[in-house]
């Protein structure tokens, strides 16, 4: 079932459709979630409560061709709310620097990894998710469904009605760009 059938049916509040919506992006949500969050339990939570802000918000999507992109923003603000009450201080908007640090002083979100090595990782990838969300739409599309849920370039084309020279190009144009707002992040941080 294509996006746009599946947001009709969900406005139609379908159970069907939830379930399909829920396989086919099950994947991505749950990456975003568990890359951000780093614990299985935690990741399980928010990844139902991703889920049922969709089913309840789904009449406030704004462009029906970007239903990946949407879920991804629900995962990662989510993701993010979730790391903010484990610190109940912190109550405003973006993560100011050295706000990641204490969120990784937590010891669930501290593993086998050193506290450092683990701070860097998650600055790395609120870094890395926020410049994939700046993307253009079809680039950003188009990287999602390669990357976080495992389409080939054909069953991307197939699913968005595009060639596969178009998909290579949206993602090699996705990437040059990563690489280019990425840039400066990763010289800095590679000292």
């Amino acid at each position: 079932m294509d996006d746009k059938l599946l947001i009709d049916k969900l406005l139609e509040q379908n159970d069907h459709a939830f379930s399909i919506l829920i396989e086919k992006y099950q994947k991505l949500v749950y990456a975003t979630v568990f890359r951000l969050v780093r614990n299985q339990a935690d990741a399980e939570d928010i990844f139902q409560e991703v889920f049922i802000e969709v089913y309840r918000s789904v009449s406030y999507l704004r462009n029906e061709n970007d239903l990946s992109g949407w879920l991804f923003r629900i995962s990662y603000n989510k993701s993010i709310s979730f790391l903010r009450k484990r610190n109940p201080a912190k109550a405003t908007g973006q993560l100011a620097p050295g706000e990641m640090t204490v969120l990784m002083s937590y010891p669930r979100l501290v593993d086998k990894e050193t506290p450092v090595r683990k701070l860097e990782q998650q600055e790395t990838n609120q870094i890395l998710f926020t410049a994939i969300d700046r993307l253009p739409e079809m680039q950003k599309k188009v990287l999602l469904m390669h990357k976080f849920e495992d389409y080939s370039h054909k069953e991307i084309g197939e699913k968005l009605d595009i060639s596969i020279a178009s998909v290579e190009s949206l993602i090699y144009r996705a990437k040059t760009s990563l690489r280019k707002s990425l840039h400066v992040y990763f010289i800095k941080h590679s000292k």
